[in-house]
């Protein structure tokens, strides 16, 4: 006598896109993380004598040189269609606004304010992938934003902005532009193209960018001693990690997500500088990490569905 089998329950398994998505955002806060790194490093070497202008051209040669002998080992092609290494080429404007803009506004303004005025891109991100993304701007998206915004304006300590020179604070607010071309004019050109490729050239347009501007502003200041090179060399080999993680998370979270994942770069530098200066954390600072946190927890784990709703 046979007997009907009743059909097994699915089991609860992450799907396919879950773990994609999650991989992302670990390989996202590697990237915040390298990119942390990389500054405080530099910042070192620039104590040391060496001027801005020439530690970023180093940092970004050694970062290039590094990714391309990657690509080379590993047997990955650096070719990409005309279209997207014109695109790639011209992410080197944006990687230069970047540096240049972050850099030189500290050299007017408080470093806290500029860090601040910098990680307002995620609301320039979600504009523009209004557009190119067509990702709605929705009330989730907005509250996980101005909640990780509210957190970095605690965890920075920000004081009074009035009566400070407005370069410095066009210069931060450039930069912020630029982190957020770069952001979504990377997720277009990686639909079609290798996102380490694209990675690469921006890199050497960004590299050639710098290395105009110092030629074009005369004569690098200071001097470059074996120590100050050995940390550009590292801080160039962490640019290069940041670089390498982020287009990989870039690929499987987006432009949106991929934005405000990067705030926990400002919460690494704290922590970082605590442990290593010393320094100690403020309970608001710690209270304003917290809510940078419940940000990314919330523009991570809200199901997309969710998200584009409002």
């Amino acid at each position: 006598m046979e007997t009907s089998r009743q059909p097994r329950p699915p089991e609860s398994r992450p799907t396919t896109d879950n773990v994609s998505v999650l991989f992302g955002v670990a390989l996202m806060l590697v990237s915040g993380f390298g990119f942390t790194c990389s500054i405080l490093i530099a910042s070192q070497a620039t104590r040391g004598g060496i001027d801005i202008s020439t530690s970023n051209v180093l940092r970004y040669l050694v970062a290039a040189m590094l990714l391309w002998a990657w690509h080379a080992a590993s047997g990955i092609t650096v070719r990409i269609k005309p279209r997207e290494r014109y695109a790639a080429l011209g992410l080197g404007f944006a990687v230069f606004l970047m540096g240049a803009g972050y850099l030189g506004a500290t050299q007017y303004i408080p470093i806290s304010l500029a860090v601040l005025i910098f990680y307002t891109e995620p609301f320039f991100i979600i504009i523009i992938s209004r557009f190119t993304e067509k990702e709605p701007v929705t009330i989730p998206r907005l509250t996980a934003i101005c909640t990780a915004f509210f957190g970095l304006v605690l965890a920075l300590k920000v004081g009074n902005p009035n009566s400070l020179p407005t370069i410095g604070i066009l210069l931060a607010f450039a930069a912020a532009i630029g982190m957020a071309l770069f952001v979504t004019v990377s997720g277009l050109a990686i639909r079609t193209a290798s996102p380490q490729a694209v990675n690469l050239h921006s890199l050497a347009g960004g590299t050639f960018l710098f290395g105009l501007f110092l030629i074009v502003m005369g004569k690098p200041s200071g001097s470059i001693t074996c120590n100050g090179l050995l940390l550009l060399i590292a801080s160039g080999f962490s640019l290069a990690v940041g670089f390498i993680t982020f287009f990989g998370g870039l690929k499987r979270i987006g432009p949106v997500r991929a934005s405000l994942l990067m705030n926990a770069e400002p919460i690494f530098t704290i922590i970082i500088a605590s442990i290593l200066l010393g320094e100690r954390l403020l309970p608001s600072q710690l209270a304003g990490a917290g809510l940078v946190v419940i940000g990314i927890v919330l523009i991570t784990c809200l199901p997309k569905a969710v998200q584009r709703e409002g």
